[in-house]
């Protein structure tokens, strides 16, 4: 057993035996995580599969190697590790090394994880613990019994335009720009809706489509079938569904009817996407909580490469996809939203403290007048509900101009530039 474990160890942890291979720590983020190390909670990093946790693992883990060698990286996909306790990989590293700072990814795989980490928190064995997961149900559940208090969750996102851009060697995405980088950012901007926003597929100059098709497969088998009884047909042929339907009003009554399936089999199996971050849900805003839930709601997909990847999607459906990038970039930022709907629809409202503070409605384009209508309509309907004074519609291209139409002011703004602006949202 012994050998076993320390064999895993020794790949996972090259600097024990040297330096630090510093390809692991690949492209910097837009996470500022060096203050976490000066305080003493369990630190969680808490997202989907595949949007990055194990490289920022890795570029502390580079900063700490350089002063510190005491510091283990556990990673429980491995095959070897998982068949083991916390407890038996730890004593075993012991007898090599002491350990100051503890790295362990997707912790929901680890057998018997939560009271060994709560005893080593309390006894303060280890300074600091870094912890990443891909089920926010698995890791809310176990800390809320035993670690409440104890520990401290940042939420890790697939890549933000500015990231992208990053990625793709722009490194000034301020505006405003020449005329020249404009158009760069522009195509990139339809790149980015494209291939979507997951690290390595950003990188990858070839097949990308191919490599998320795969990560579909993992979020089913690794993440949803190793912990729950599914029909494996069925919760594919609902992710597909979700797919190609984000941004569009859902009901769980009338996706059943769609797919054949029981309603509360798609309940069940929604819960299962939520869980591991890769669709989630928005309400329509109403002041009784019971009428939010009541109502039929929107679903958007983690990624909208993905979407594109697997789903069922034609040219007409860039509008939807430019709104559930928005989203996306909403969620990102940390705001609390909900779209509005009552004679006419808003996209997004944004709730801040305890009243709504901003309405954005999203199209590909205003050029059609009747599109235009219907959008402008859709706002100020919203506006009008939520006394604001202005409002935001975002294109994938129309100029920066402002409008007023019934007293009102309403911004309309290129996706791109909403994206690259600091305090683009109250």
């Amino acid at each position: 057993m012994k050998d076993e474990i320390l064999k895993s160890l020794y790949d996972w942890n090259p600097w024990i035996e040297g330096e630090f291979p510093v390809e692991l720590a690949g492209f910097p983020r837009n996470y500022f995580l060096d203050p976490y190390l000066q305080i003493p909670e369990v630190k969680i990093l808490e997202g989907a599969r595949r949007v990055g946790k194990s490289t920022l693992f890795y570029q502390i883990i580079e900063k700490l190697s350089k002063h510190d060698k005491h510091v283990l990286y556990i990673n429980f996909e491995d095959e070897i590790l998982k068949k083991y306790t916390l407890q038996e990989i730890l004593q075993c590293y012991h007898d090599i090394a002491p350990l100051k700072n503890l790295f362990i990814d997707e912790i929901q795989n680890c057998k018997d994880w939560v009271s060994f980490i709560r005893k080593a928190y309390d006894r303060k064995e280890i300074p600091q613990i870094w912890i990443s997961g891909s089920n926010s149900s698995f890791i809310k559940k176990e800390f809320s019994t035993l670690l409440t208090g104890r520990n401290i969750t940042i939420k890790i996102y697939p890549l933000s335009f500015e990231e992208y851009l990053h990625f793709k060697d722009i490194k000034d995405t301020k505006p405003p720009f020449s005329s020249k980088k404009e158009t760069l950012i522009k195509n990139h901007l339809t790149q980015y809706l494209e291939i979507g926003t997951f690290p390595a597929v950003v990188l990858r100059p070839v097949l990308q489509k191919e490599l998320l098709i795969n990560y579909f497969e993992d979020f089913i088998y690794k993440d949803i079938a190793s912990r729950h009884e599914v029909n494996l047909m069925k919760i594919k042929e609902l992710g597909i569904y979700l797919a190609t339907n984000s941004a569009k009003s859902f009901s769980y009554r009338g996706c059943a009817k769609a797919l054949g399936m029981h309603p509360q089999t798609i309940m069940d199996y929604c819960s299962y996407f939520y869980e591991i971050f890769l669709f989630s849900e928005l309400y329509k805003f109403d002041y009784s909580l019971k009428n939010q839930i009541g109502s039929d709601k929107k679903v958007y997909i983690a990624d909208t490469g993905l979407a594109n990847a697997i789903s069922f999607r034609f040219s007409e459906d860039t509008g939807r996809v430019l709104e559930n990038m928005v989203h996306n970039e909403l969620k990102r930022r940390e705001k609390e939203i909900y779209f509005h709907k009552q004679q006419y629809e808003c996209d997004f409202l944004i709730k801040t403290d305890l009243k709504i503070s901003c309405a954005i409605q999203v199209t590909k384009t205003l050029a059609d007048p009747d599109v235009k209508k219907r959008e402008v309509r859709g706002l100020l309907e919203a506006m009008h509900v939520h006394q604001l004074e202005e409002g935001t519609i975002l294109t994938m291209d129309e100029k920066s101009v402002e409008e007023i139409h019934e007293g009102r002011k309403i911004s309309i703004l290129p996706a791109w530039k909403w994206l690259l602006t600091d305090t683009p949202v109250k």
